[in-house]
């Protein structure tokens, strides 16, 4: 599977393995069980066994609030950038790539360490 390089990317990434919930804005009553598995301030990969397309409008919502290096609201809305399937995956069959409307806020004490 092929994975856009960390040098490529705008945000720096942090590997995680989170669960959260998807929900498409355009049904707001269908909810996808989901992994976060890397997170930046930027957007997110998520692992899932639904697909969505490419320009859909998400909301994620992590079932634990929270990470280490960010100040992670209840949820976030973003757009998915892209999607993909891994028919290797022993969790989720797709993996999508989510960029958020606004920027994750860095803690504070992660932002004095840098």
């Amino acid at each position: 599977m092929a994975h856009e390089t960390q040098k490529n990317r705008k945000w720096k990434r942090f590997g995680c393995l989170l669960p959260c919930r998807i929900i498409p804005q355009s049904e707001a009553d269908m909810l996808v069980s989901a992994r976060i598995i890397n997170i930046g301030r930027g957007g997110l990969l998520i692992e899932a066994d639904y697909n969505f397309n490419t320009g859909d409008r998400v909301i994620i919502a992590p079932a634990e609030i929270g990470f280490e290096r960010f100040e992670m609201l209840e949820e976030v809305h973003g757009t998915v950038c892209w999607g993909q399937i891994d028919d290797s995956s022993l969790m989720g069959l797709y993996y999508i790539g989510v960029e958020f409307d606004e920027l994750l806020p860095l803690k504070q004490a992660v932002a004095d360490q840098r």
